[in-house]
């Protein structure tokens, strides 16, 4: 007979799958954009749309999310999440007109936007220890794996046509499936209450728990992590392009290889831990960072970029499980749900911010600037980023909330 952690082991999938799920919601319709551009007769401006309005569903949703996860119970969201991903989705591919189209996708990123927060806080719940750092690096590989995987899929389909693509959403229906069968109900619940009273006094913990220094750090730390990201996502295309006339296809493979390389690194975490214990490991990771950054625009080769962007790779590795383990264990247990979904949108910030933020870098001063700055972002985060802090006060208010 299975033993508990045995089965919990074997029922990991799963949750590695709903998480690379969650990663679907942009880069597998990108590739098919032009289609729907000419399918429903907009332009290729508008057609963006499709991107932007699932990206604002998740970052409005993501601390309702949160709530329903601590209040109403780890399982029952991550089904509803993954029932109205698929429907959604699937709903997208008989959409008559180009704002019925937006509309499905803006339910569709609700959907969408919980099926990592669910699968970290699950996974959170089953581990502890050096066991919750490796499972975060299994789900940061499979995240990464799937940010390559994922276009190739969607550019594949898109081939065929523009409905296409919004089929693979219907896998969520089967995973949904198995999540009901095979994913038991974890963490604790909280007192009988009515709603509103629960959700007040919810939020108030909420509001607490985000003043202890050490939420902020990792939040802090992670609005880097994926302000660089997609620094690098965003500016890397032009650079290729003006410096060595490589277009879209070059690009993807290129930004491919910084994702590989992540996705293998993550799968190490433990024994990179290990190697690399506390502050060096967040000092190692942005250093590698800051390399990768101030040498693209240093080298003359596509050879010498390819080494920076597995510089880049494999410090993002490092980094990804570190800060996927550290939010999961920041906060009391009734509020880890809510706290790892404000994670998640602090995600959602840094990869707005970046593009938003660099491009009058670049305007003003040229696109090498921009990973100049990026470098020099990384390298003040590895040699001047505050550790610890008022330790005693983020213990005050952890057990003050444990209460």
């Amino acid at each position: 007979m299975e033993t508990d952690s045995e089965q919990k082991h074997s029922f990991l999938g799963v949750l590695l799958l709903m998480g690379g799920f969650g990663v679907m919601g942009g880069s597998l319709l990108a590739p098919a954009l032009p289609a729907l551009a000419g399918a429903f007769d907009v332009s290729e401006h508008a057609v963006g749309l499709v991107l932007g309005i699932y990206t604002l569903a998740a970052a409005l949703w993501l601390p309702f999310i949160g709530f329903f996860i601590d209040i109403w119970g780890r399982k029952a969201t991550g089904i509803t999440c993954l029932l109205i991903d698929g429907v959604f989705g699937l709903l997208c591919t008989i959409a008559p007109t180009f704002t019925v189209l937006l509309i499905l996708r803006f339910f569709q990123g609700m959907g969408i936007a919980g099926l990592i927060p669910v699968a970290m806080t699950v996974i959170s719940d089953w581990y502890g220890g050096e066991q919750r750092l490796r499972a975060m690096g299994l789900l940061s590989g499979t995240i990464s794996l799937c940010a390559v995987v994922v276009p190739l899929t969607g550019g594949f389909l898109g081939g065929f046509g523009w409905r296409y693509p919004f089929f693979v959403y219907g896998l969520s229906l089967f995973l949904a499936i198995l999540f009901i069968a095979l994913i038991p109900e974890s963490g604790t619940k909280p007192e009988p209450d009515n709603f509103i009273s629960a959700a007040w006094k919810h939020l108030k913990s909420q509001l607490a728990i985000l003043l202890a220094p050490g939420v902020q750090r990792v939040f802090h730390q992670c609005l880097m992590l994926y302000f660089l990201l997609y620094t690098l996502v965003t500016f890397l295309p032009m650079h290729l392009a003006g410096t060595y006339a490589v277009y879209a296809l070059g690009a993807g493979l290129a930004l491919s290889l910084q994702a590989v390389t992540g996705a293998i690194v993550s799968t190490r975490s433990v024994e990179i831990n290990r190697i690399l214990p506390g502050r060096a490991h967040a000092m190692a990771g942005f250093l590698l960072l800051a390399a990768a950054m101030i040498s693209i625009p240093v080298w003359n080769g596509l050879y010498q970029t390819a080494f920076s962007l597995v510089l880049f790779g494999t410090g993002f590795g490092i980094l990804q499980p570190s800060v996927y383990n550290e939010a999961a264990a920041a906060g009391p247990e009734r509020l880890k749900g809510s706290i790892l979904c404000l994670f998640n949108t602090v995600k959602f910030a840094g990869m707005t911010l970046a593009p938003l933020l660099l491009r009058f870098v670049q305007k003003f001063c040229g696109l090498q600037c921009v990973f100049y700055v990026a470098g020099l972002l990384a390298l003040f985060w590895a040699l001047g980023w505050p550790v610890g802090g008022k330790r005693a006060r983020n213990t005050q208010i952890t057990r003050r909330l444990r209460t």
